[in-house]
């Protein structure tokens, strides 16, 4: 751990004394001065440094301070200060051994006085995260939350119920309990966090993929992908999630919605699928219709690895990967078209979900995750 002093202006008495008193010290008192800042302060003080700020005519502190007595050093005081949430800022008494902790930082062309030593503590949070003064919180970004922003959230779902993250979509990290590394997901931070696993907007992006392909995922986060089987894995079996089928087709102008409670995927390298039930939106113009109840229990099947149940080989046909059983109403991977009159053309490889599109083209189709 590296911390590091600043001087502004370096004028009046205590600025002097301050670096009088440091050249006194010896290099070994100063090595274990640190070492014991370290191991006291924690994990989470590894990311402060500290601003020392000049003095001048009027000692003005900031409010809310805390005063502790019997302090012997600076680096006394910042260990007081590295595990109190509230603390941004610590001033050390020159002549008296006390040291003051302030929720309010000393502001930059603010001048203070006095036998004191004032610092601000910098950097408090964590992974690119700001410190907010007014909520004394750290504000974190791009899939890290906890206090200090120390840890990746574990699915959209954490992120959306820590202090962090409430609106809007995009790519976040996320690292599920079960995971050996994090990873990059597509998050929607509303409706409780939704954790993407399937996208279909246009189609720029073929999903007739391999089996490896399908298992470590691909496409463009941003737009059309499939997560990846190893990582839907991780997410589902690390924590109880429902899946919820979002598609758009001709008959209704609303979206349609299913959702499947408690959805798991196989860590057996089969990948294969189950849930505990499902349901629909109440209203019919929304109601998504059941497509997987006949393939609860299937491995998962691409065209060169055919696990369904059928003499042929679905995934071959249907030109995707999928969980496949006899070749079934459930195409959502299949080949993207957009004929003017919105409507299929017949073929088993093209985009469908048969119980509500009918002879309509699905327009969009979303498959997405969110902890129960």
């Amino acid at each position: 751990m590296i911390i590091w002093l600043e001087t502004e202006g370096k004028v009046g008495t205590v600025s002097r004394l301050f670096i009088r008193k440091m050249e006194s010290l010896s290099i070994l008192a100063i090595a274990t001065m640190l070492f014991v800042f370290e191991i006291i302060a924690g994990d989470h003080a590894r990311s402060i440094s500290i601003e020392m700020y000049s003095e001048c005519t009027q000692f003005v502190s900031p409010m809310n301070e805390t005063v502790v007595q019997d302090i012997l050093s600076v680096t006394s005081c910042a260990v007081q200060c590295a595990p109190d949430t509230r603390c941004v800022a610590f001033s050390v008494s020159a002549t008296d051994d006390i040291c003051m902790l302030h929720r309010e930082m000393f502001l930059t062309g603010i001048c203070y006085t006095g036998e004191w030593y004032f610092y601000n503590v910098q950097d408090r949070c964590m992974n690119g995260g700001d410190y907010s003064q007014d909520k004394h919180i750290c504000q974190c970004y791009g899939g890290y939350i906890g206090q200090f922003c120390e840890r990746i959230m574990q699915d959209c779902s954490e992120g959306y119920k820590s202090v962090h993250y409430h609106s809007g979509e995009g790519i976040y990290l996320i690292h599920p309990s079960m995971a050996p590394f994090p990873f990059s997901v597509w998050c929607r931070m509303q409706y409780v966090g939704n954790t993407y696993i399937q996208r279909r907007i246009d189609g720029s992006t073929s999903f007739n993929r391999s089996w490896q392909d399908y298992k470590n995922g691909f496409g463009d986060l941003s737009k059309n992908f499939w997560l990846g089987n190893d990582k839907i894995a991780y997410i589902t079996n690390g924590r109880a999630q429902n899946l919820i089928f979002e598609t758009k087709d001709e008959s209704s102008p609303n979206i349609r919605q299913r959702v499947y409670k408690e959805f798991v995927l196989s860590q057996d390298g089969l990948y294969s699928m189950t849930y505990t039930n499902t349901w629909g939106h109440g209203e019919p113009s929304r109601h998504g219709g059941d497509c997987l109840v006949e393939l609860k229990g299937q491995p998962f099947s691409t065209f060169d690895q055919d696990r369904d149940d059928s003499p042929q080989n679905c995934a071959q046909e249907h030109g995707s990967g999928f969980w496949f059983k006899n070749c079934t109403a459930c195409n959502p991977n299949g080949v993207w078209s957009d004929p003017p009159e919105k409507k299929r053309a017949g073929i088993p490889e093209e985009m469908f979900w048969d119980p509500v599109s009918g002879d309509n083209l699905i327009m969009l189709c979303y498959a997405f995750l969110a902890a129960v």
